[in-house]
């Protein structure tokens, strides 16, 4: 049946309706009425009175979806974390990122950008009204009403206040990245200051404190914190203080670690008061040894802390790895020399081992098969990935014995990890039961382990206190033994009570208390 052209205008808008969804879905915007409506709205006013630029526009968006889509699906629209961790990414990440991507979201990838350039070949066809200029008016109206609105409400602090497609999205590809680099430009200006810590006493316990720097670890994988499999049989049994309700900062390395790390209390961070120049400040020898990336062309403001020691050492010592991968067990023959570095009489050092840890994607993280534990083989592997750190924990246990020196070690993840039951796991066309991923909606993103082992210490201690990673570094310097008017926090750290409205920072680094986070509970065959 051939339609009237009226008909054919009014198909056409419906279709440029379903773009307007299409759009907000494929680049994981939340989908609320105002950001459709003002999509669909731009999209009619272009291509009646602008039919260039809005082939332009359609064109633009096949473009766009086809290249973010997929970074979309796993981890969002864009924000200042996604923006961090690109450019603070190795090259081995990055190839890690591609090849864990399911060739349903590659099929769904083409589909979607498909959808614009369709619309726009059947709107060849469609024989738009001829309107005079004033029916733009009442568009115009809504349009700047709905941004108005949006600003005033603060819905897109840092963001753009017209939420339309793909407006909106190129706004924040260039804001967020503004964000990055001037937040990058804050940290070279304040790396040439000196630190301006104030130390009130510093008195030492042991000889070496090595701060053992996890990552990806959600507390409740751990048997230490009640986990069904047996994957923690050192820390079972050597744990001197686990803090059971230790919140991560953020929601992924970068920003836990920049706002754990360094003093900012949830504010603006002052890179060159981190936690190496605190200990320098106090008189101790300091190293850094890492299995993450080093300084290069993708720097990371974690190496800059990194940078600030003694002693460095990278076992990525270029930022690239180009495949040669490396494992965190790697990093006991660095700490040996460290350890065989003579100290001054009276002297204490504090030593950082930065692992990989449980990193997604976690069977890229050990040398052998997982165990067989449920049929989900991506959670085979992060199990065993615990277990891989767990051995590491013993193995830096024994090598600090054997150095015949009272020491303490640390251990604590940056973040936590949430189940994303839309994923596939790598190089299987099976739905998997979940996968690991980043995300800062969940209270498991951020409950993360907190365990001091000490030489001499056989008794177990579990304190139920709620703690924020906002306080951490004021933690580290109770641990220390270091004390400054500027970590007001220190002494609670440790402490019964718990920390008062306790916050983290999202992918944003805005502040949501952790009573706003969901639940993400275990597998039902893991719990």
């Amino acid at each position: 049946m051939k339609l009237t052209p009226r008909k054919h205008y009014a198909l056409n808008v419906l279709l440029l309706l379903i773009y307007s969804i299409v759009m907000i879905y494929a680049l994981a915007y939340p989908p609320n009425p105002n950001r459709i409506i003002e999509t669909w709205l731009v999209s009619i006013l272009l291509q009646r009175f602008c039919s260039r630029l809005w082939c332009i526009m359609m064109w633009l968006s096949a473009i766009i979806v086809l290249f973010y889509h997929p970074t979309a699906t796993l981890y969002g629209r864009p924000s200042f974390g996604i923006v961090t961790s690109l450019l603070s990414t190795t090259a081995s990440e990055a190839s890690e990122y591609i090849a864990a991507i399911s060739w349903h979201t590659y099929v769904m990838t083409i589909v979607l950008a498909a959808i614009p350039l369709l619309i726009m070949r059947f709107s060849r066809h469609t024989s738009v009204p001829r309107w005079r200029g004033y029916w733009a008016i009442p568009f115009v109206i809504v349009l700047m009403v709905m941004t108005v609105q949006t600003a005033r409400k603060g819905y897109t602090s840092g963001g753009f206040a017209l939420r339309a497609q793909p407006i909106e999205f190129l706004a924040d590809a260039y804001l967020q990245p503004r964000a990055y680099f001037a937040e990058l430009a804050k940290m070279k200006a304040d790396l040439a200051k000196p630190d301006n810590w104030q130390i009130s006493s510093s008195q030492q316990q042991y000889r070496n404190y090595v701060l053992i720097i996890g990552e990806s670890a959600r507390a409740d994988y751990l048997h230490l914190y009640g986990f069904k499999y047996p994957d923690t049989p050192f820390l079972d049994k050597h744990a001197s203080i686990i803090m059971d309700n230790m919140l991560s900062a953020g929601p992924n390395t970068p920003i836990s670690l920049l706002h754990g790390l360094t003093l900012s209390h949830g504010k603006s961070f002052s890179i060159q008061n981190n936690v190496i120049t605190l200990a320098k400040k106090a008189g101790m020898d300091t190293a850094w040894l890492s299995n993450q990336g080093a300084l290069g062309q993708y720097d990371t403001s974690i190496s800059t802390i990194a940078h600030q020691a003694n002693h460095v050492t990278f076992l990525k010592t270029t930022g690239y790895d180009f495949g040669q991968r490396s494992y965190d067990n790697q990093l006991i023959e660095p700490l040996q020399k460290v350890l065989a570095q003579p100290l001054v009489a009276g002297q204490s050092r504090l030593i950082v081992l930065h692992i990989m840890g449980s990193h997604p994607n976690p069977c890229d993280r050990l040398p052998n098969p997982p165990q067989h534990y449920v049929e989900n083989n991506n959670s085979n592997c992060y199990i065993d990935t615990i277990r891989q750190t767990d051995s590491l924990l013993s193995q830096i246990y024994t090598t600090l014995q054997q150095n015949s020196e009272p020491f303490s070690m640390l251990y604590f993840s940056d973040h936590g990890l949430s189940h994303d039951k839309n994923t596939f796991e790598k190089n299987s066309l099976v739905r998997s039961s979940s996968i690991l991923r980043h995300n800062d909606h969940f209270y498991q993103n951020y409950h993360v382990p907190l365990v001091i082992i000490n030489s001499g210490q056989p008794r177990q201690t579990h304190n139920q206190a709620q703690r924020s990673g906002l306080e951490l570094l004021d933690g580290i310097a109770q641990w220390l033994g270091i004390r400054s008017p500027q970590l007001p926090f220190a002494n609670q750290f440790f402490s019964s009570a718990n920390s008062n409205n306790p916050q983290v920072l999202d992918f944003n680094q805005h502040l949501q208390s952790v009573k706003q986070l969901r639940d993400d509970p275990l597998p039902a065959d893991l719990q």
